[in-house]
């Protein structure tokens, strides 16, 4: 029971549904966290090489003797590719003596390091700042990111300091890794989408079986429930065989009223009188063999007058009489006195089996009134 229900849910198209947009979600926020990593891995790479270049500076200003600090920058740092995005710093002990371009140098020249280099990661950067080698850290001021090398140097009896900051969109943005990483996230995104797709897809398919197994289902239980009819009729027939069977007249009215319940229409009433005992057992010797199992007998009483009564079940009034008519083998070998069809119609199975009965006691009455007169 507890395997059923668990399979239900798991196969439940609102539940896959969702597992499969949390599973799309895992995976996308995945993805951007190795895309992150790469970007980092990249970055690094990128700030490696940057102390290699800052390290190669440093030594062409160790190669000058007796330099004043306006030769070091016009001669070096002023000779060096810088953009607002990847640019050069230089301070003595403290104080700030080249800041980018000559435009940031005299917006900043004179004032202390940490005027300029205002962010956290950005002091800790210059706190980790170490003599004659170089190290790298991620900064941010302003909002930007930057990958930022720098070394301590001692020149002519004073403490420097040199740094060299890119902006990570500079390294980033580079034509052959931006269509890397774009083919990325489009490979990325096609490939989420497809999951999505083929997911719901299958969860449809899930659907569509699990209400083809309900209709299947309901079809089973309704020919199930139809067989048990069946069965109950056969074995009521085996209790009550019609076709060697007659039965006696109290019984009629348990027939009719399982008739009633089954809602079986048409049904016929019919009476049947003989003269004597040998030509009612002849009859029914004759409807022994001419008449099926749907004709069922009943005897009527031996009065002044031999009788049987016959329902003719699913049989009209038309189709009974004909079904009487094959079994006469002499002339006035017996007399239909009656017959009454119930069509489904108008009155019920019962009130017709009333009304067929009350009016066989009437001629029963009469014919015994005419034999004592």
């Amino acid at each position: 029971m507890r395997k059923t229900k668990f399979w239900k849910v798991i196969t439940n198209v609102k539940v896959i549904s969702t597992l499969i947009i949390l599973l799309a979600a895992g995976m996308a926020v995945l993805g951007m966290h190795q895309a992150k990593e790469y970007e980092d891995s990249i970055l690094s790479i990128y700030a490696v090489q940057q102390d290699a270049y800052v390290q190669l500076v440093l030594d062409q200003i160790n190669v000058l003797e007796d330099r004043s600090d306006e030769e070091i920058i016009k001669n070096i740092l002023g000779s060096l590719d810088s953009s607002g995005r990847k640019y050069w710093t230089l301070t003595r002990d403290q104080a700030l003596l080249f800041v980018k371009d000559v435009t940031e140098t005299n917006r900043y020249k004179g004032l202390a390091t940490e005027n300029y280099f205002t962010s956290a990661s950005a002091g800790r950067f210059l706190n980790s700042l170490e003599k004659n080698r170089v190290v790298h850290r991620m900064i941010e001021m302003d909002g930007d990111r930057y990958v930022a090398s720098g070394v301590i140097f001692s020149y002519n009896g004073a403490s420097y300091k040199i740094c060299l900051l890119t902006n990570d969109t500079v390294i980033l943005d580079n034509n052959v890794f931006l269509s890397a990483k774009i083919g990325l996230y489009v490979f990325g995104i096609v490939l989420l989408g497809m999951l999505l797709l083929v997911s719901m897809i299958f969860a449809n398919v899930l659907d569509m079986r699990d209400k083809e197994i309900r209709a299947l289902q309901k079809h089973i239980t309704g020919l199930n429930k139809v067989l048990t009819e069946q069965t109950e009729t056969i074995r009521e027939m085996d209790s009550y065989h019609t076709r060697w069977s007659i039965f006696r007249l109290p019984m009629m009215e348990l027939f009719v009223e399982k008739l009633a319940k089954r809602k079986v229409f048409p049904v016929t009433f019919a009476s049947v009188g003989f003269e004597d005992r040998d030509k009612r057992t002849r009859f029914l010797e004759r409807a022994q063999l001419l008449l099926d199992e749907k004709v069922v007998r009943f005897e009527a009483g031996q009065q002044e007058k031999e009788r049987v009564i016959l329902i003719f079940i699913r049989y009209s009034g038309v189709e009974a009489e004909k079904a009487l008519q094959q079994l006469h083998y002499a002339k006035e070998d017996f007399d239909p006195e009656r017959l009454q069809e119930y069509s489904g119609e108008d009155m019920s199975l019962e009130e017709v089996y009333h009304s067929f009965m009350k009016e066989q006691m009437e001629e029963t009455e009469e014919d015994h009134d005419e034999h004592h007169l």
